[in-house]
């Protein structure tokens, strides 16, 4: 298949809008699962004694900790905890899960088997959506900052590559000297270009340099 020149685009702007799509579909699933289990709960607090406000309050102190223990499970896998810090988010969205679950199925009057597998369905859709939200989340953040990062150009030729030590060294305050960058071991530069490479620190004032230096570069100082 020949690469079209305006491929990485179209192909970046895909994967923008397939991520605004995939946005749109998991809130739309989480509030839909989330009002189907509160309704659920709501049932079962009416048929166990409460009544008012207390049967509309009382859905939500268990499927709020289906949501936070599944964000405080993501803060942590971003952020790298440990395995022993995260066992308390765990147990917070396990306990949740299966506080809702129950509930749920057991506001169900009948005994049928898919009446009770349908009625487990919400709060487990609720917390499968969120938990796919958010590894997608994550994994979106860590590819930004990978690509933050820019990619060191490889030489692509034996002039770059001179080029490249040879600026790594006066950076590091050991200049290369011509030879080493003429030497075919290495580089394997001509003269000329060695020269040229060299050109700005020469026309610059000379600095000491101890013996040492001087040797290990195989600079005698003779032109």
């Amino acid at each position: 298949m020949r690469n079209h020149p305006g491929q990485p685009g179209l192909i970046r702007t895909a994967t923008v809008t397939a991520l605004y799509v995939i946005a749109v579909l998991i809130a739309a699933a989480s509030a839909v699962s989330f009002a189907e289990s509160y309704r659920g709960l709501a049932d079962w607090a009416r048929e166990h004694g409460l009544h008012g406000a207390w049967a509309v309050a009382w859905p939500l102190q268990v499927d709020v900790f289906i949501a936070v223990g599944e964000l405080a499970l993501f803060i942590a896998l971003a952020n790298s905890w440990p395995g022993r810090s995260r066992l308390a988010a765990w147990a917070v969205t396990l306990a949740g899960l299966a506080v809702s679950v129950a509930g749920n199925v057991g506001h169900v009057a009948g005994h049928s088997l898919s009446a009770r597998c349908t009625a487990a369905v919400p709060p487990l859709a609720a917390a499968a959506a969120l938990a796919v939200g958010l590894g997608i989340l994550k994994r979106v953040v860590a590819g930004g900052e990978t690509a933050a990062v820019p990619a060191r150009a490889a030489p692509s030729s034996s002039e770059d590559a001179a080029r490249m030590a040879y600026a790594a060294s006066v950076a590091g305050g050991n200049p290369l000297a011509e030879r080493a960058l003429c030497d075919c071991d290495r580089f394997g530069v001509s003269r000329r270009t060695a020269q040229k490479i060299r050109a700005p620190r020469d026309a610059a004032e000379p600095s000491p340099r101890t013996a040492a230096t001087a040797a290990l570069n195989g600079d005698d100082g003779r032109r």
